[in-house]
């Protein structure tokens, strides 16, 4: 009987098809080291634009814009850099301290709520209401002084308060109102460091400086008005005048011209204290009153109740820039 026994050439394949396996079990090893992504953390994460929250930030600048700067004389404007999702955790590593905060409670909504000043934006507030230039300062991680404290807690008030007044409009049966003022951004962790947060970046300009404040809102927490927010309900003759609304309620500067003049160069830069520069301007001058650069009224000087005071007397026939 012939016995079945392997060839040379049969062996040797047999040997390479052993190593090869050997192989793939080796890459199958390093394999299972990779991390599975977690698809929990794309949860709460919505494609959909928050329309009407938008809206409600927009007409929150507009109301925030004069009372802010009735504390901050050279604020020249606020604004909404982004509005995204981000971890709670994340965003807190971000934020140094200490740092100014507003915890807030939204009626009828469960949980807390947030709205943080940066301390580089507050320490430079600071500084120029106490008459100091509009620069960055160091953060120092210390506490901040009664001064600062004081400072601190009446800039939030206001914007607590115009966040309240622009809420009120798009949301109905609903009020915004601050419970306590924190300055550590660690006490913001309630309930899990994974939590979704909808975050509003916002900008302030105090001349050439620029600074960031931000509105923290919990997904969880608005779960119940999610679909308000993401809803304009606005249309037609109701979306032109809601964009006249806020046109009408935007900032202009005006300004007063009492008297325009030449000099060179170097009779400007030989002015000193105490030199007087003569203005060709009398009570009862007739002057011109700009905005927005561009002169719409002839006024005449004169005094209101003990101030200085500007009469318009009449409507300069000026296109605008572009026209």
């Amino acid at each position: 009987m012939e016995q079945d026994f392997l060839s040379q050439e049969e062996v040797d394949l047999l040997l390479k098809s052993l190593g090869k396996e050997q192989e793939e079990a080796e890459g199958g090893e390093e394999q299972s080291n990779v991390k599975p992504f977690n698809f929990d953390e794309l949860e709460k994460i919505s494609p959909l634009r928050y329309a009407r929250l938008e809206q409600i930030i927009n007409k929150w600048t507009v109301y925030l814009f004069p009372e802010l700067k009735s504390v901050v004389i050279n604020l020249e404007n606020i604004s909404m850099e982004s509005l995204s999702h981000e971890k709670l955790s994340d965003f807190i590593l971000k934020i140094p301290l200490p740092s100014a905060i507003a915890v807030l409670e939204i009626e009828p909504l469960e949980g807390k709520f947030y709205l943080i000043i940066d301390p580089r934006l507050l320490y430079t507030i600071v500084s120029v209401v106490l008459g100091g230039p509009p620069k960055s300062y160091r953060i120092e991680g210390k506490s901040f002084t009664k001064v600062e404290y004081r400072i601190m807690k009446r800039v939030l008030s206001k914007m607590v308060d115009t966040l309240d007044r622009a809420w009120r409009e798009f949301v109905p049966d609903s009020g915004i109102k601050l419970v306590d003022i924190d300055d550590n951004p660690r006490h913001l962790i309630t309930v899990s460091k994974q939590e979704m947060i909808l975050l509003a970046t916002m900008e302030l300009e105090i001349e050439t400086f620029k600074g960031k404040f931000f509105l923290v809102l919990p997904m969880k927490n608005l779960d119940p008005i999610k679909d308000t927010l993401r809803n304009t309900q606005v249309g037609g003759e109701d979306l032109r005048d809601l964009v006249v609304e806020n046109l009408m309620n935007t900032p202009v500067v005006v300004e007063a011209l009492l008297d325009r003049f030449t000099m060179t160069v170097k009779e400007v830069l030989e002015l000193k204290s105490g030199d007087l520069i003569s203005i060709d301007k009398y009570i009862n001058s007739k002057i011109s009153i700009v905005a927005g650069g561009i002169p719409l009224f002839e006024g005449i000087l004169g005094t209101s109740k003990d101030k200085k005071a500007v009469k318009v007397e009449s409507l300069l026939d000026t296109k605008a820039k572009g026209e």
